[in-house]
């Protein structure tokens, strides 16, 4: 506890004396409009209550799959013995930012694979990956979010997905570092849309690391390095995962 309140006063000192710019890093939630992964799935909005006299009251419920918009992937998802939600210490959840940006490599590929060059060269170019941090990868994928076809690259056959994702190799390069916490994608998942055996979850998972999907990166200014994330997903006692809140704290006087 005293370990994860002082990372918290860290970030607020960050936010509040370095000029820090916050950035959301999550999609938001739309009535029948934000899509989870099974495609009959949608966020809803139901029970809605107004009363306007003698003075205002509001209410209204959800329903929304723990895999849907920006969320989180606990460890337990893809294994057994890995950490559900409420597992994952508090410290995980307050770490050191890295943005591997190969949008521009991408350029719309939906078979485009992160591979460990990818990785060593980002290390090449920034030097080594800073402990306790996660890696957000910036594929060029969150615009496409909110359209479900351009998102998937097919709206209805699993066969036929295709977006990007993580090479089983790149997968373990990450675990084996040491280094990570979580790993975040802008795109449905960290394994790439055409895989049929899931290996990057079930890599990941077996070593308590988290994944992020949907993550909103399209037009943010993250630097390579540099910058704090917090996580902040539902704490569902027992959960696979749950819908997060993603947030950055970077000095704006960072332009890359």
């Amino acid at each position: 506890m005293y370990f994860y309140g002082w990372n918290l006063i860290l970030v607020i000192l960050v936010a509040r004396k370095a000029n820090s710019v916050v950035i959301d890093l999550s999609h938001g939630y739309q009535n029948q409009s934000t899509t989870c992964w099974n495609p009959t799935q949608r966020f809803e909005i139901f029970g809605v209550k107004r009363d306007e006299s003698p003075r205002w009251y509001s209410t209204q419920s959800f329903s929304v799959s723990e895999h849907c918009g920006t969320h989180l992937d606990a460890p337990y998802h893809f294994y057994q013995d890995g950490w559900k939600l409420d597992d994952i210490p508090l410290e995980r959840m307050i770490v050191e930012g890295v943005h591997l940006n190969v949008s521009h490599e991408v350029n719309g590929n939906g078979d485009f694979l992160l591979t460990v060059d990818h990785l060593k060269k980002w290390e090449h170019d920034n030097g080594p990956l800073p402990q306790r941090s996660v890696i957000l990868v910036n594929f060029g994928w969150a615009h496409k979010f909110g359209n479900r076809q351009l998102y998937y690259n097919n709206d209805t056959e699993r066969s036929l997905l295709s977006f990007p994702g993580l090479s089983k190799e790149a997968a373990q390069w990450i675990v084996d570092s040491k280094k990570v916490f979580g790993i975040g994608v802008d795109g449905p998942s960290v394994d790439a849309g055409r895989t049929t055996t899931s290996d990057v979850h079930k890599i990941v998972s077996k070593a308590n690391i988290y994944n992020l999907e949907n993550v909103a990166i399209n037009g943010t200014t993250l630097p390579s390095k540099g910058f704090k994330l917090i996580i902040q997903p539902i704490k569902i006692i027992g959960g696979t995962g749950a819908p997060c809140r993603i947030l950055a704290f970077t000095n704006n006087t960072l332009d890359k």
